[in-house]
């Protein structure tokens, strides 16, 4: 998306990201204060060809989830946030939707790291080899997220959404389905 075509949500969430990755807002601050900015200018343009993500969670843990599409959101895409305890085979039928093009699970612990464990298999032997998978959270290194089977990986949370989107843009996964 050009700056010509940025609206005034567009712009006041690309500030309030800039602010949140420079470390002047903690997290759950910058997550309220998108909320804020929601109700008073309306949501973040979207960008068709980056199309829908689905963003997970285990268990309780849903900061990070959150965290995640709320950026994903900023950055264009359509998101789809997944209920908590829901269970992996729902997580995977979701992605069967033509206009989902990425899927993010945060883990908070070690022991979410089994549920992930052989994800990007099962997802190709469900036909689901355009979906760009990112595993994040504490427990995930970059080993960690190549044994998963992740298309990309960063320590961070605002790593993670861009390096997504320029893997879906790179792809061009909505173009290949049309």
């Amino acid at each position: 998306m050009t700056d010509s075509r940025l609206s005034e949500a567009d712009v006041r969430m690309n500030g309030l990201l800039d602010r949140y990755e420079g470390g002047r807002y903690p997290l759950m601050y910058f997550i309220r204060a998108v909320a804020r900015a929601k109700e008073e200018l309306g949501d973040c343009s979207k960008d068709p060809e980056l199309g829908r993500v689905v963003v997970a969670c285990f268990a309780m843990h849903t900061e990070g989830r959150d965290l995640m599409s709320t950026i994903l959101g900023i950055v264009g895409f359509e998101v789809t946030v997944v209920e908590r305890y829901t269970s992996m085979d729902r997580i995977l039928e979701l992605c069967s939707d033509p206009e989902v093009t990425a899927l993010c699970v945060s883990v908070q612990a070690t022991y979410d790291l089994p549920q992930v464990k052989g994800l990007r298999s099962r997802m190709d032997d469900l036909g689901l080899e355009r979906v760009v998978l990112n595993v994040g959270g504490s427990p995930v290194s970059e080993s960690v997220a190549r044994d998963i089977g992740c298309d990309v990986y960063s320590p961070t949370a605002t790593g993670s959404c861009r390096a997504v989107k320029e893997e879906v843009l790179r792809r061009g996964v909505l173009r290949a389905c049309n």
